[in-house]
C-alpha cells in the first residue's frame, strides 16, 4: 500500500459504526552540476536508534553513483546488523510488479486489461456489471477488502495462515460490492491478489517464475522474490518488529497471500527497477509498458485519478512525483522518483514505528535542493505537512474518541488521546493533524485529518 492522504477525518464518533553504492547506469537527464552539496543519508537516519530496527535508504541521482546506507539492526536476539544488501519484504510496493506482469501478458496477447475477471475467474460472481483487470488494477472494482472480511470472521492477519485461495473463496462469497465497477476509486487489497491468480492461471507459471523469468532476471534484480510461502528461509532477510513502548517484538507476516505485496527485494533491486522506469529500452517493448503502468486511471463519469496501474502519479514541489508505498507487519516501504530531475529514492525499513514516505521525501527534498532546483509550483495535498493540534488540553480532545465506521467500507478505527494528542488507528496509530474549521466540530472550531502522506497496508 503507497501512504495516501485522506482528505478529512471529521472528529464526531459515528456508530461502530551512504556505504557501498551499487552500480551506476547513465539515464537519459541533463547533467547536474557537480559541485552540488552532498546528501547525508547517516544524518536523515540519526533519529533511529542504532540498538533497534531500523531502516535501509538509496538515492540515484541522475549522472551520478548511486549512494545507499543501512542504519540499525535486522535480528534483535541475534544483534545482525541491517546492511544495504539486507532483504526486506515491500508491502504494497509491490503491487507495480504485478501490474507491469499483467502488462507483459497483454503485450503477449493472452489477455487485454478490459477483459471481464470472470473469464479467469469463473469462480466469481455475475455482479451485472463485469469487473475488468482494469478495474482490479486502478481499484475501481468494488470489491471488498480482503484483510476487513477476514477480520470480521475472526480470522484476520497474524490469526491463521492465509492463502490466495482463500482470498478467492472469500471473495467469491460476496453477493454484492461497495459501488458499482468504475464508479469511485477504493483502494482495496482484494484486487491485486485476484489479479496475481489470473496472471498464475494465463501464464501457466506461478507469479514467482513468471516475474523471475520475465522481470527480475532482464533488470538484473538478483534479490528479488515473492513470499508465496512465509516459512522460507531466506538468506540475509531482516526480521520485521513492532514497537511496545518500552522495546520490541517481532512482527512478521505470517501469510501466503501476495500480489498485493508480498515481494522480498534490497534497496539495490529498488533502485534498478525505477531506472528501467525511467530508462525502459532495458525490455523489449518497454516503453509501451512503462507508459501504461503510469497511466493515470479515470472513472466511468471521466474523472481522472492519481492511481494508475500500481503507481501514484501527484505532484509535489511543483514536480511529477511518481511513488507507491508499503506497509506489512512490521516491515515500512516507499519508493518514489522525480523523473522530470533524475532523482530516485527508495527506502525499506522493519522497524513498524517509522514513517517511510516522510523519511524518503526528505530525501528527495535535500536532492532536489542540493541539484539547485527552486519550487516552481505547488506541491500536492499528498505532500503538504498540516500543523498538529496546538493549544487544546487532552480534556478538550476527550469528546473526540471513539470507534468510527467507514460507511464504504465497514472498516473500524480507533481515535484516541495519547500523550496530549488526538491519534487514528488503523493498524499502527497516526497523529491527527488540524486542517481547519467545520461545522461538526462547533465545539472546538476544528476539524482533523491524517497529519501527512499514510501508508498503503497490504496486511
Amino acid at each position: 500500500m503507497r501512504f495516501v492522504t485522506i482528505a478529512a477525518l471529521t472528529c464526531v464518533p459515528l456508530s461502530v459504526a551512504w556505504g557501498a553504492a551499487v552500480e551506476n547506469r547513465s539515464l537519459p537527464f541533463a547533467a547536474i552540476p557537480q559541485n552540488r552539496p552532498a546528501i547525508d543519508l547517516d544524518a536523515e537516519l540519526a533519529s533511529i536508534a542504532p540498538t533497534g530496527p531500523g531502516c535501509v535508504v538509496g538515492l540515484k541521482i541522475a549522472g551520478a553513483a548511486p549512494v545507499t546506507r543501512a542504519h540499525g539492526l535486522a535480528d534483535l536476539e541475534h544483534l545482525v546488523p541491517l546492511t544495504v544488501d539486507s532483504v526486506l519484504e515491500t508491502g504494497s510496493l509491490a503491487k507495480q510488479f504485478t501490474a507491469a506482469a499483467m502488462l507483459l501478458l497483454v503485450q503477449d496477447g493472452k489477455l487485454a486489461l478490459d477483459d471481464d475477471i470472470r473469464r479467469y475467474l469463473p469462480e466469481m460472481p455475475d455482479y451485472g456489471i463485469p469487473i475488468t483487470i482494469r478495474h482490479l488494477l486502478t481499484h475501481t472494482s468494488g470489491l471488498r477488502e480482503q484483510w476487513s472480511l477476514l477480520a470480521l470472521t475472526g480470522n484476520g492477519p497474524g490469526s491463521q495462515v492465509h492463502t490466495q485461495g482463500t482470498i478467492l473463496d472469500l471473495a467469491s462469497r460476496q453477493e454484492g460490492l461497495n459501488f458499482a465497477p468504475g464508479a469511485e476509486f477504493l483502494y482495496t487489497n482484494t484486487n491485486y491478489a485476484l489479479a496475481a491468480i489470473i496472471i498464475e492461471r494465463v501464464s501457466g507459471m506461478s507469479l514467482q517464475r513468471f516475474t523471475e523469468q520475465r522481470l527480475f532476471q532482464p533488470l538484473g534484480m538478483g534479490n528479488s522474490r515473492w513470499r508465496e510461502d512465509f516459512r522460507t528461509v531466506v538468506p540475509g532477510r531482516a526480521m520485521a518488529y513492532a514497537s511496545t513502548g518500552d522495546g520490541f517484538i517481532a512482527n512478521m507476516p505470517f501469510t501466503n497471500v501476495y500480489g498485493n505485496g508480498g515481494l522480498l527485494t534490497t534497496i539495490g533491486d529498488l533502485l534498478r527497477w525505477n531506472a528501467f522506469l525511467d530508462h525502459p529500452s532495458d525490455l523489449h517493448d518497454g516503453e509501451a509498458l512503462v507508459a501504461a503502468l503510469q497511466k493515470p486511471g479515470k472513472l466511468r463519469n471521466g474523472t481522472a485519478l492519481e492511481y494508475s496501474l500500481g503507481l501514484e502519479v501527484t505532484r509535489a514541489h511543483g514536480l511529477r512525483l511518481i511513488s507507491h508505498s508499503g506497509s506489512t507487519a512490521g516491515y515500512k516501504a516507499w519508493l518514489g522518483r522525480y523523473p522530470d530531475k533524475g532523482i530516485s529514492v527508495a527506502v525499506l525499513c522493519n522497524n513498524g514505528g517509522v514513517d517511510p514516505v516522510d523519511l524518503g521525501e526528505k530525501v528527495a527534498e535535500h536532492a532536489l535542493n542540493g541539484s539547485g532546483y527552486i519550487e516552481g509550483g505547488p506541491a500536492s495535498p499528498a505532500a503538504r505537512k498540516s500543523a498538529p493540534l496546538t493549544g487544546m488540553t487532552g480534556t478538550e480532545l476527550t469528546p473526540y474518541q471513539g470507534l468510527f465506521r467507514n460507511p464504504v467500507t465497514g472498516e473500524l478505527v480507533k481515535v484516541e488521546v495519547v500523550d496530549q494528542q488526538l491519534t487514528f488507528q488503523q493498524g499502527s496509530a497516526q497523529v491527527l493533524a488540524q486542517l481547519g474549521e467545520s461545522a461538526s466540530s462547533a465545539r472546538t472550531g476544528v476539524s482533523c485529518g491524517l497529519s501527512g502522506p499514510r501508508e498503503r497496508p497490504s496486511n
